[in-house]
């Protein structure tokens, strides 16, 4: 392929930063930025090197050598080794939001994202050491499905935003390659070596989830104001849930959700005593200023009366106040009613879990976590083929 051309449609809205905290249109920046992000987190999973292009241990180093992810996406005296061109998409009312509060929260105000369909191009620049360009269109393809299937792309997915689908014009994911490609990377002669910070995410440490539900004989608007104390204006619900130009309705569930979840972490006890500290509780859903470890999107259509969001995350091993990894799949997986992994199951919304106080109906879950395998490569591969349907 001379060229890899991807197709993106939003299924819950784009958010891409601008000016003023809006979003005006959307930013070739904060689409690259995303995939980075993921491309960073897939090579350290796979033992490969990748800075941090925010620290002062930047690429390149004293020698000019360049670390696996910069070896790719670019860093101070190395161009990118692609080109990205796209549309202009102009965000037609970047000052209208949506305002959700969930008892006496502080609430959220949800500004208006990018909904709807474009092309991208992306044009090879140059080819690090040893790859050749389709094992660079390899690597990105695999970045991008993984985003596409489990996660979403852009700035603020903790709040909702940037669930989207992609089809990859004439090229297909060949998930060996694309792991080959990796190694390549890893191997090169000129590579930098990164020491290991157990602060950089990388993909081991990822949990990712898919929840299925319908919402019984309750309309979508009527679900959202049960749940809520304040949300409006019924604008902004309506711009959600009967989206322009046959566009696929979005349910903006992520408020309402992660109030449920902060008070699960919040109320959980082990032999009488807290499980997650203050800290500890920030720390995974975050607080004022503070990102959140786990993200939470709003829901999409799949079928008639039947939604789908996602939870996932990056969970260090290690969190404040001595909680670890395990600790916190352990309660993920009880609050969410996880039996099996990899599979679509149906739980039980009736037994205190996170589902309860949500009041969904007919709830299936599938559940993905890095813990359950020998090494990233095979993470990866089951990851990639996606949920078995034993419901």
């Amino acid at each position: 392929m001379a060229t890899l051309n991807v197709t993106i449609k939003t299924l819950t809205p784009l958010w891409t930063g601008g000016v003023d905290g809006k979003m005006d249109r959307v930013h070739e920046t904060g689409i690259l930025g995303s995939l980075r992000w993921w491309y960073e987190a897939i090579v350290r999973g796979l033992g490969g090197w990748a800075c941090d292009p925010v620290s002062d241990g930047r690429c390149p180093d004293k020698d000019g050598n360049y670390c696996d992810a910069c070896a790719v996406f670019g860093a101070t005296g190395l161009q990118r080794a692609f080109r990205v061109e796209g549309p202009v998409w102009w965000n037609e009312d970047p000052n209208k939001r949506l305002t959700i509060k969930v008892k006496n929260n502080r609430g959220w105000y949800l500004g208006r994202g990018f909904m709807g369909q474009a092309d991208l191009k992306f044009t090879p620049l140059r080819l690090p050491e040893g790859l050749t360009r389709e094992d660079l269109w390899q690597s990105l393809l695999l970045t991008w499905t993984l985003v596409t299937r489990w996660s979403g792309l852009g700035p603020k997915t903790q709040q909702g935003y940037g669930v989207v689908q992609a089809e990859f014009e004439g090229a297909t994911l060949d998930v060996e390659q694309a792991l080959q490609a990796f190694e390549k990377l890893h191997n090169r002669s000129n590579r930098r070596e990164v020491s290991h910070n157990d602060t950089w995410p990388s993909l081991d440490g990822f949990f990712f989830v898919k929840v299925r539900f319908n919402l019984g004989e309750q309309e979508p608007q009527d679900w959202l104001r049960q749940g809520t104390t304040r949300i409006r204006p019924d604008e902004e619900i309506n711009w959600y849930l009967a989206q322009p130009n046959d566009g696929d309705p979005v349910l903006p569930l992520a408020p309402v959700v992660r109030y449920h979840l902060r008070g699960l972490i919040k109320r959980t006890k082990h032999n009488n005593q807290w499980v997650f500290s203050h800290n500890a509780r920030h720390h995974l859903v975050g607080e004022q200023g503070q990102k959140s470890l786990i993200h939470v999107s709003h829901a999409y259509k799949i079928e008639n009366n039947r939604w789908e969001f996602r939870i996932w995350g990056w969970i260090p091993e290690s969190l404040t106040d001595g909680i670890d990894r395990l600790t916190v799949l352990q309660y993920l997986r009880q609050w969410l009613g996880v039996s099996q992994e990899k599979e679509w199951r149906e739980v039980q919304t009736n037994n205190g879990t996170l589902w309860q106080p949500l009041q969904m109906q007919n709830v299936q879950v599938c559940w993905f976590d890095g813990q359950s395998y020998d090494n990233a490569k095979e993470y990866l591969r089951a990851l990639l083929q996606d949920c078995e349907d034993k419901a």
